[in-house]
């Protein structure tokens, strides 16, 4: 897998010279980091914030913890509480799990929770060893958070860009399709992208659909008010504003 990214950054060099992308976002697979880290050094590598709550889902359904999650509201809600660790400023978010881990539902449900929350310490946060220093996580806390990203209002997901790639497989029509078959869907594509193009140039603003709008309103009010309220109702204010089983 990785021999394969190294080939598509290698091609996308020659193709372009001097190509250095500010961000790459990425979805936690080790193989496409290593090969971003390998051909683009300067390029800062960020995590899809969708693909770290279906992470987190995953491991609730490995640990059997699914049918709780649907059925009791507020496990449900607290297990997004971990989540929303994400919009919590980078140097914070160590203290803020360890804030969430002694609050009373933590404390009170330790036997139900340890599995999940002994996944998500090792590899979101860092497990302290005895000597009460943290071992690095499998993905750093710089890698998954949105704190800075919701403040300056850029995307925090790639969700755009799989859109995409259902809308151009829905075109193909078929699994695999042969070379004529990709080469006039990519023509099509082309003409389509000019055509947005000079729309933009025209002035016409890309329409955005009004839950995402209402949506982004809502996490960047709570954002704001970080620094005035507590941790844990600033961390239930943010859960409340998304789900893992979708």
């Amino acid at each position: 897998m990785e021999s394969t990214y190294c080939r598509l950054f290698e091609a996308l060099k020659s193709i372009k010279t001097g190509l250095s992308p500010e961000t790459i976002m990425v979805d936690f697979e080790k193989a496409t980091m290593n090969s971003i880290s390998k051909h683009f050094p300067d390029t800062k590598i960020r995590g899809c914030f969708f693909h770290f709550t279906q992470s987190v889902w995953r491991h609730v359904q490995q640990t059997g913890l699914q049918q709780q999650y649907i059925e009791d509201s507020e496990f449900a809600l607290q297990i997004r509480m971990m989540t929303a660790l994400s919009f919590v400023p980078v140097d914070d978010v160590e203290q803020a799990f360890n804030d969430l881990m002694d609050t009373n539902y933590y404390t009170t449900h330790e036997e139900l929770l340890t599995p999940l929350t002994n996944y998500f310490e090792d590899t979101w946060i860092g497990r302290v060893d005895r000597r009460n220093r943290r071992k690095p996580a499998l993905f750093p806390i710089s890698l998954w958070n949105c704190h800075a990203y919701l403040k300056e209002n850029i995307p925090r997901t790639n969700n755009s860009v799989e859109g995409w790639h259902n809308s151009f497989s829905s075109t193909l029509n078929v699994i695999h399709p042969n070379i004529w078959k990709c080469i006039e869907a990519f023509k099509n594509e082309e003409t389509l992208n000019k055509i947005q193009i000079e729309q933009c140039l025209l002035g016409n603003s890309t329409v955005v659909k009004k839950k995402y709008k209402d949506f982004a309103a809502r996490l960047k009010t709570v954002c704001d008010s970080y620094r005035n309220i507590l941790i844990e109702d600033y961390l239930r204010g943010i859960a409340h504003n998304f789900q893992l089983n979708v």
